[in-house]
């Protein structure tokens, strides 16, 4: 990628717009160019398909709510002509909490008293776990001197959008099991409805604490009580089961694919709604004539998001990667988050702490694109379709001239293709309603979801007409490298079982 293009993409911020132009009908019409509008599901369609989604509720990853989504969108997707399904298992240790409900599957006592609690940490063990309370500021280390036998009040990570706490609520959850301590609550500096249903983090580690999420207010009580008696309880079901990868196929006039995917399991209306626009987008192009699709399409709506040390999208990419070589890969397209609304944090009007709010703005999203033809595809995309506040960037992380690829992290999903040296195109947001439930249907704004989603089909389109070898770009010298023994991207997930204390 050149340095002029690199630095065009970094500092992008899409807010122009180009004439559309329009596509002809029928089978003899010229294939299109881009996505004619008159045949491609609006705003109200988009909703509806996100609704059903999200009114499964607590999709966890192989739970009934989350097989009853996967069996949906392949019924969907098998009325759509020309489609064919398959399906990859992948055996995990499940966790699900009791009843479906994260909410009620935490419980919290002190003093004798009940404490309302904001649900269950995700993945923490399921028992109850009785000590001293006693409050650990983020600056000291959980640590067998400080926590052993105790049950230790954290605060949530002091960040602008919560999904980047994770790593750090990973390793509280990790050190507390470590240090032996009685149970773990994290509080929030938000009110306890706002974070209620709260599912993060969701590396699918088996934690060795008993944990739970509280809000502000419940959060200063505590901070008075410490020294007091305190009882964890988490009711969770902890078991082996199976959960599947649904991939969809929707032949073209070549065997070589076109990859697109998303993940089903989720909490919100925000995750996992790339699901409604990978539907939107199945049944356009189905409706295309054969000879408008270049290229094999295949849908991968993979599991195992919400339960990343068994990552679907990981081990799809790895079949990928064996097969890219046989040329039977052209690139892969992933979406997420879509639509997002912008959230921030501010003073509270009424109590302590900080209140989430919806700014009446866009969330920021990124668009990750591999090479120089993917990066000037997309940006026509984007800008055709006024996709405001949108960044096309080649990475999420710095880059690493001394690795292939430079980038590894494509912010999300992306990053598992991206890393397997596959030409890769990714789009991403991370608002706070990504993790927190309460803001429903509001976190979304499907007028923009659609623009987002068109741009994807858009891109499609146009890459229609580009060969294999000049999307590839420089990605084949780079598997050339790597299989030379260059250093590469870690393909490592998280283990499914935190590491046990060294004592007894």
């Amino acid at each position: 990628m050149s340095r002029r293009l690199l630095a065009a993409l970094c500092a992008l911020v899409v807010t122009g717009a180009v004439p559309v132009p329009r596509a002809g009908a029928g089978d003899l019409a010229p294939c299109p160019q881009i996505i004619d509008e008159k045949h491609f599901a609006d705003a109200k369609a988009l909703r509806a398909l996100n609704s059903t989604v999200a009114g499964f509720g607590l999709r966890s990853t192989g739970s009934p709510a989350h097989r009853r989504v996967v069996d949906w969108l392949e019924q969907r997707v098998r009325r759509m002509p020309g489609f064919t399904t398959k399906s990859e298992e992948l055996r995990i240790q499940r966790w699900q909490p009791r009843g479906g409900d994260i909410v009620e599957a935490g419980s919290l006592r002190v003093a004798g008293r009940q404490v309302a609690v904001a649900g269950a940490i995700p993945y923490s063990l399921s028992t109850n776990g009785k000590g001293p309370l006693t409050y650990l500021p983020m600056t000291s280390p959980i640590t067998v001197e400080n926590a052993r036998g105790k049950v230790v009040l954290r605060d949530f990570p002091a960040v602008d959008r919560g999904h980047v706490a994770e790593p750090e609520l990973n390793r509280d959850l990790v050190d507390a099991g470590l240090a032996g301590a009685a149970g773990l609550i994290i509080a929030f500096d938000f009110p306890r409805e706002q974070v209620k249903g709260y599912w993060d983090p969701h590396t699918g580690t088996h934690y060795r604490v008993p944990g739970v999420f509280v809000g502000v207010d419940e959060a200063e009580r505590l901070k008075g009580s410490t020294g007091a008696q305190a009882s964890v309880s988490v009711h969770a079901r902890t078991d082996g089961a199976s959960t599947r990868t649904l991939i969809a196929t929707l032949p073209g006039k070549t065997k070589e694919r076109v990859v697109i995917g998303t993940n089903t399991d989720g909490n919100t209306w925000v995750q996992e709604n790339g699901t409604a626009a990978m539907l939107a987008l199945a049944d356009y192009f189905s409706g295309l004539p054969m000879r408008c699709r270049t290229r094999t399409i295949e849908f991968v709506f993979a599991t195992g998001h919400l339960h990343r040390s068994v990552e679907g999208t990981e081990h799809r990419a790895r079949i990928l990667d064996r097969e890219y070589d046989q040329g039977t890969v052209a690139y892969a397209m992933v979406l997420e988050h879509l639509g997002t609304r912008e959230i921030q944090a501010a003073p509270r009007a009424n109590g302590p702490g900080r209140e989430l709010r919806l700014t009446g703005a866009a969330e920021q999203s990124a668009w990750f694109v591999g090479n120089q033809v993917l990066g000037e595809t997309v940006i026509q995309a984007v800008t055709r379709r006024s996709v405001q506040r949108t960044f096309v960037l080649p990475g999420a992380d710095a880059a690493d001239p001394a690795r292939v690829p430079q980038h590894c992290s494509f912010g999300g999903l992306g990053t598992h293709y991206q890393s397997h040296l596959i030409p890769a195109v990714a789009t991403i947001s991370g608002p706070w309603s990504l993790w927190a439930p309460s803001f429903g249907a509001s976190a979304v704004d499907h007028a923009r979801m659609r623009d987002q989603v068109l741009a994807a089909g858009d891109t499609v389109l146009a890459l229609n007409g580009v060969s294999r070898d000049r999307i590839a770009g420089d990605y084949p010298a780079q598997r050339q490298a790597r299989a030379a023994g260059a250093r590469t991207c870690s393909h490592e997930l998280p283990p499914e079982q935190a590491p046990i204390r060294p004592f007894g």
